[in-house]
């Protein structure tokens, strides 16, 4: 029988999941109204950071084990584990890449155009570093020598919150408004709660408030794209506008 923090647990579970599903939705439908291309695949962005947050529910059992899994359970929950930190990255990397095109000065900031390369390397070696290693039984996420989970995780968090780190500087740099803002929330969110969830860490219920309340950054993060002055002048022109006698 369940107990009543596992009950709390679950409800918390879905409604995080609600919030980020409903962050996806946001951020595709508002992709569809943005006419500048840039804004349009930065709303894209927010869309598939909330899947692969989603994801990441899906491979809580990965890191919970209490003892060896199975092949198919390493390569499934290894996968989504992985997917949620190289969605997370992407991102960022588009991101930092937008800001760039929105700087009129062009400025490679910290010389990301390089370092994206490296860590881009970086993913795809320990990617097949560890998936051969599962499949071939030498050892998985329960088993693994720490000096191995060193070898994986740290970089990964060096790349999040390195890329989170540089954001906002790359933002300060862009002469748009709107794109500061949307960088800057962004940067929030994976200081905050990512930063809560895989540094701090906590129970798994803390984890999922936190990560459940940093969905209102990633709407935020998505909402500062729409041009709302824009629409508020359109309506003040249609009130202003005469009436047309009957």
């Amino acid at each position: 029988m369940l107990s009543a923090l596992d009950v709390v647990t679950d409800l918390v579970m879905i409604a995080a999941a609600a919030i980020y599903g409903y962050v996806a939705y946001s951020a595709f439908a508002i992709s569809r109204t943005l006419s500048n291309g840039i804004y349009r695949r930065q709303a894209m962005g927010v869309a598939v950071v909330a899947i692969v947050i989603l994801i990441l529910g899906e491979g809580t059992g990965f890191n919970s084990a209490s003892g060896p899994v199975s092949t198919v359970d390493f390569i499934a929950g290894f996968l989504s584990f992985y997917a949620t930190f190289i969605g997370l990255y992407y991102w960022i990397d588009a991101s930092i890449g937008a800001a760039r095109l929105t700087d009129p000065l062009y400025r490679d900031t910290f010389h990301w155009t390089r370092l994206r390369l490296a860590f881009w390397a970086y993913d795809a070696v320990a990617l097949v570093f560890f998936l051969a290693a599962g499949i071939l039984g030498v050892f998985d996420f329960t088993t693994a020598p720490p000096i191995v989970l060193v070898f994986v995780l740290i970089p990964l968090a060096i790349m999040i919150f390195g890329g989170a780190v540089v954001l906002p500087i790359a933002a300060r740099r862009s002469k748009d408004r709107l794109m500061k803002k949307h960088l800057n929330w962004f940067a929030v969110y994976v200081i905050v709660v990512l930063g809560f969830v895989f540094v701090v860490g906590g129970t798994p219920l803390q984890s999922l408030l936190v990560a459940a309340a940093g969905g209102y950054f990633l709407y935020r993060c998505v909402r500062s794209l729409v041009p709302l002055y824009k629409f508020k002048t359109v309506s003040k022109d249609a009130d202003k506008a005469p009436q047309r006698a009957p």
